[in-house]
């Protein structure tokens, strides 16, 4: 039988607490955009990896035309989905912003050294 503990901590009077009251857009844009696209290139090397070696072990032209076509459709939807991804988490840092201003944002705590 597992039994799961849990801490809760109330930060009430620590001096710490920052509020994040709104997230930048801009920022979001660009950090879900490069950090995608990069996820998708690290799969993008696997698959040509197994691409490659299934056209050594089975080599005839139209394998290679297929392969061809394939990295290039790849590569377009890399880029088209690295930009619906930074969309999804620029509206939900959209809607952060408009949940926050109403009722307040979520509170961390700041350690400065």
């Amino acid at each position: 039988m597992t039994v799961f503990k849990f801490k809760v901590r109330l930060n009430i009077g620590v001096k710490n607490m920052k509020e994040i009251k709104s997230l930048g857009l801009k920022s979001l844009f660009k950090l879900g955009f490069f950090f995608y696209l990069v996820v998708m290139l690290v799969v993008g090397v696997v698959g040509l990896v197994v691409m490659v070696t299934g056209l050594v072990t089975n080599f005839s032209t139209s394998a290679l035309t297929g392969a061809l076509g394939a990295i290039v459709i790849y590569l377009v939807l890399t880029v088209v989905y690295s930009l619906l991804a930074a969309v999804v988490l620029s509206l939900s840092g959209f809607l952060y912003n408009k949940v926050a201003g109403k009722f307040g944002g979520i509170k961390v705590e700041v350690i400065e050294e």
